[in-house]
């Protein structure tokens, strides 16, 4: 973050604001890991369900990357995501509209990340 008083006030409170976001998404993945699952039969996960669990992992990575790294944190969410979408019409041969849900909630912060970037770098050159 820039200490100049010009620096725009709406990149910073853009910035917050996946910051913020990223949080609460990151706290609700780490209690779907840790919190047990009442319905659980305590048999192993199928090799599919890993990759796709751990391609959602880590897009939630790209995001706390991106409090360091927007750019780049937020390309890593979204690269996650989108992959994590073409295995899964690899694997099952077809497409699942469910799957569109944690788009809702993890890749709005990726895409103010790099908003934030845009932001930046238009300004650093100005």
């Amino acid at each position: 973050m820039s200490a100049d008083p010009l620096y725009p006030r709406s990149v910073k409170f853009l910035r917050w604001v996946a910051r913020i976001w990223s949080i609460l998404i990151s706290g609700v993945a780490l209690l779907m890991v840790f919190v047990p699952d009442p319905y659980s039969t305590n048999e192993l996960l199928p090799i599919k369900d890993i990759i796709l669990l751990s391609l959602w992992g880590v897009a939630i990575f790209g995001l706390l990357i991106a409090w360091r790294w927007e750019r780049l944190g937020a390309l890593i969410t979204i690269a996650a995501m989108f992959i994590r979408e073409l295995v899964w019409v690899m694997l099952n041969g077809g497409w699942l509209a469910g799957f569109l849900i944690p788009w809702v909630f993890i890749v709005p912060p990726a895409v103010i990340f790099l908003t934030v970037s845009y932001l930046e770098r238009k300004a650093s050159r100005a």
